[in-house]
């Protein structure tokens, strides 16, 4: 398995030095009246211009003679610009082969289960792929696979008499990359979408070619935001109002300044100074890698605005994400706090200290300010209850009981956290398999209907912008987004699949950045059980832990790093097996009776701590 490399990105510094010799041709000065809007679609490509930095190298056809590698290098071809796709793969191919080639535009992505097989004695290869997803050319989204498992595709190679190297006679009719070539000739970008209650941006991952020169990334970025989310996130987050178009071009960065101008439907209500402002805080987070320092918005025949602060980063909740959680544990019916970590002399949040008996899993999480919320699952004879309750910061409250139905119950979560007390807080929890969410106020909970195939929910997690859910389900692994109205909670439809090549299935998952989950299952090559951190769509993985024995993992938690700190996997990852719990660092480490805060007077012989989870 492939290490997860960070994908290739071109930062501001970077960025200004190599615009600031086209500044004199390239700056604009401001649009006049009638500039023409800027169409959205495909037009012919003269392809992207030479020479800008970090530009990966190519493997020609003929760079090798070796089969199977020239094979890996026929993989790579459709890397980059899309537009240039086709031709690129078609230089791989003999003339009869090339005239014959008629794919589908759009990409398939695909992971090779096994090297390439050559036969000897024929120019037969034989080639066992993953498909993890379908690269959009206009939108720059991979999408998943409608085929899913390996798949058997088969190659003829040969030489052509009279010409060097080895030729592709016969391929099948797609445009094939291979997922380390996608790392290598695309750079992960994320933009971002209001959710529809205007209180967090979410994010929304797309792919931007590497050989793009780094001053036509500003206007790749909005004409993806003037497209819309992924599919996956519609309904859960606000598209840009209808008719927003980008008048002209984009200018390359000049003077630390990055000019945009859209038409005055990017604005609704007209002049609403709220709407303006989310707009420009929403494009500042979309194209946060490409701005020096000032962000000019000219909004159809106003005045430009200059926005030069960072109060932009308080709009995405994963900037405000604590560089070291507080961190939790539950011991002989007790929440307990770990030592040496934030808080581990303060009391426990929301609840008060009598009620902190009995319980067998917890979650505590806080609002943007000052609110904190507690949901524990806890025992009453022979069944468990939920008890939840909020309160401002440095304050308890009595929780409020919400029966459950019979059944295995796994680890509460929650996931919209307001300020205001009566808007409250809702979460998520899977008893039985199935999938409920409840609220802080105590209501009943409520059935969440899994729009996917039918299976058994075993995890479930929330990512830090409390919209984007991630769930295991009947082994497989999906992608969801919430969404809350008079209905209650439920989740976008269809959900998208993804597809860990390392892993046969997949029994527990939770976010660790913003764009990529760590995740726990039974090895694909033996029955052993791994951690993986995984890229969201299953093209970029890393192995913290690629042996941990053959106990399933029943429960995983990570804390998230924020995407200012440019980190790309998560510095705390805890979980449980065989009712045990362990920390990830370079080996599973359990967690013992010694590492809790707080002294432990006559610790009960085989009682230890296990379910760790952290103030979210």
């Amino acid at each position: 398995m492939k290490l997860r490399r960070a994908m290739r990105g071109r930062r501001a510094g970077v960025l200004l030095a190599a615009t600031l010799s086209g500044a004199v041709l390239l700056a604009g000065c401001g649009i006049p009246d009638n500039t023409e809007v800027t169409r959205i679609g495909r037009g012919p490509s003269p392809g992207f211009a030479t020479g800008d930095e970090n530009v990966p190298g190519r493997h020609e056809r003929n760079a090798t003679n070796d089969t199977a590698e020239f094979v890996r290098y026929y993989l790579e071809a459709a890397g980059g610009d899309p537009e240039g796709a086709l031709e690129r793969v078609k230089k791989f191919l003999s003339p009869s082969a090339a005239a014959a080639f008629k794919p589908p535009n759009d990409i398939k992505v695909v992971h090779l289960a096994d090297t390439p097989l050559v036969n000897p004695g024929s120019d037969k290869v034989t080639l066992k792929v993953q498909t993890l997803g379908v690269l959009g050319r206009d939108d720059g989204v991979l999408k998943p696979p409608t085929d899913t498992g390996i798949l058997t595709y088969e190659l003829n190679v040969g030489t052509i008499t009279g010409q060097q190297g080895l030729y592709i006679t016969k391929t099948p009719p797609v445009l094939l990359l291979s997922d380390e070539a996608l790392t290598t000739f695309f750079e992960r970008r994320t933009i971002y979408f209001w959710n529809t209650d205007h209180t967090a941006l979410v994010p929304d991952v797309r792919y931007l070619p590497a050989d793009m020169p780094s001053e036509q990334e500003p206007q790749q970025i909005i004409k993806w935001l003037l497209l819309g989310p992924s599919q996956w996130l519609q309904g859960a987050v606000e598209p840009l109002p209808e008719g927003t178009a980008l008048l002209g071009n984009v200018p390359a960065v000049a003077d630390d300044k990055l000019q945009i101008n859209l038409s005055a439907q990017a604005v609704q209500p007209p002049d609403d100074p709220k709407a303006l402002d989310w707009l420009r805080r929403q494009l500042m987070w979309s194209l946060k890698p490409n701005l020096s320092r000032v962000l000019e918005l000219r909004i159809g025949n106003q005045e430009q605005t200059d926005y030069d602060s960072n109060d932009y980063l308080t709009s995405n909740p994963s900037s405000r994400l604590a560089a070291s959680p507080e961190r939790f544990v539950i011991y002989n019916g007790q929440i307990r706090r770990v030592s040496q970590t934030p808080g581990a002399a303060d009391p426990i949040p929301v609840i008060h200290p009598d009620a902190n008996r009995g319980v067998k899993a917890a979650a505590l999480a806080q609002s943007p300010s000052d609110r904190r919320y507690a949901a524990l699952v806890t025992t009453e004879g022979n069944h468990q209850v939920l008890r939840v309750g909020g309160a401002l910061m440095g304050q308890q409250t009595d929780l409020l009981r919400v029966p459950l139905p019979a059944g295995t119950t796994g680890q509460p979560v929650w996931t919209i956290t307001s300020d205001d007390p009566q808007t409250g807080a809702i979460g998520l929890i899977i008893v039985g398999g199935k999938l409920y969410s409840f609220s802080a106020d105590g209501s009943p909970l409520r059935a969440v209907t899994w729009p996917g195939q039918a299976g058994w929910i075993s995890a479930v997690a929330v990512a830090p912008d409390g919209r984007r859910i991630a769930i295991a389900v009947g082994g497989k692994l999906y992608l969801t987004a919430l969404t809350a109205d008079g209905d209650g909670p439920h989740l976008s439809t269809p959900p998208w699949r993804v597809q860990v090549p390392a892993l046969r299935s997949i029994s527990a998952v939770d976010w660790g950045t913003e764009t990529s989950v760590v995740v726990a299952g039974t090895r694909a090559d033996r029955d052993r059980v791994a951690i993986i951190d995984t890229a969201l769509d299953g093209t970029d993985s890393t192995e913290p832990l690629p042996d941990i024995g053959t106990e399933t993992v029943t429960y995983l938690t990570a804390y998230p790093v924020s995407p200012v700190t440019g980190k790309p996997s998560p510095d705390v990852v805890q979980y449980t097996a065989n009712g045990a719990a362990f920390d990830v660092l370079s080996g599973p480490v359990r967690i013992g009776v010694g590492d809790l805060a707080g002294p432990v007077p006559n610790p009960p012989a085989g009682v230890v701590p296990t379910s760790p989870f952290f103030l979210r």
